[in-house]
């Protein structure tokens, strides 16, 4: 079903102080179990000038599906090489071109 799109998926916070993490790429395996992405992580902290952290480089992840707040689908041109975020209020947003902008996390996270 998801299996070559791109998507951004967020994960499920276990605790209050924990910081907002997504993984934004393309999916090559999914389950009940797992979603197998390659793509890169992106983590909102206070300590970065922009506000949030993206992995210099795309890596290979394996996310349990028990871990996932939610899943967007992004266009299939979307490029994990040009990742930018905008602030839009008090949220961070990852902006889409040719689609809906994908919530990332709020100001006072992370």
């Amino acid at each position: 079903m998801l299996k070559d799109r791109m998507v951004r998926v967020r994960l499920r916070k276990s605790f209050r102080e924990q910081r907002p993490i997504s993984y934004v790429g393309k999916v090559t395996a999914f389950n009940d179990f797992w979603v197998v992405m390659a793509g890169k992580m992106v983590m909102v902290c206070r300590n970065q000038s922009k506000g949030v952290q993206v992995d210099a480089k795309p890596a290979n992840y394996v996310i349990p599906r028990d871990a996932v707040e939610s899943i967007c689908v992004l266009p299939d041109t979307f490029d994990i090489n040009e990742i930018e975020v905008t602030t839009e209020g008090q949220q961070f947003k990852l902006i889409v071109k040719n689609g809906t902008d994908c919530f990332l996390g709020e100001l006072g996270e992370g």
